[in-house]
């Protein structure tokens, strides 16, 4: 079992960090789900296709949706992909702040389950 990731962010963001992570790394294929959102894009209408990815990451540990900015376009998309996931009794989380060792340290941890905080 593995952690699913799925990145949904700002244009060009997303491509450019698989290739930050690839060139440290290797070869990412199948290991994580991108979506670079475009300034005209709507949450409504790019909800489902994220939806569609986190349903396809989800490897039997959960999956980690890694967004940019609180309360931008790509994290609203993300909150609402994540709630219905949730509600299909998928195990998976939003976390804002995307960076590069955020991604490589979630690319390396990817093999240990996603755990939910506890507030």
């Amino acid at each position: 079992m593995t952690t699913g990731i799925v990145i949904v962010v700002h244009a060009p963001l997303g491509a450019a960090m698989r290739e930050c992570a690839s060139h440290v790394m290797g070869n990412l294929d199948g290991m994580l789900a991108i979506h670079d959102i475009q300034p005209e894009d709507r949450p409504d209408d790019l909800a489902p296709d994220v939806l569609k990815d986190i349903l396809g990451q989800d490897h039997g540990a959960g999956v980690l949706v890694l967004t940019d900015l609180i309360g931008a376009t790509p994290a609203n998309i993300s909150k609402r992909a994540v709630a219905d996931a949730q509600a299909q009794g998928i195990q998976c989380c939003v976390l804002a702040g995307l960076n590069t060792p955020m991604l490589l340290l979630s690319l390396i941890h990817i093999s240990e389950p996603t755990r939910q905080a506890e507030i």
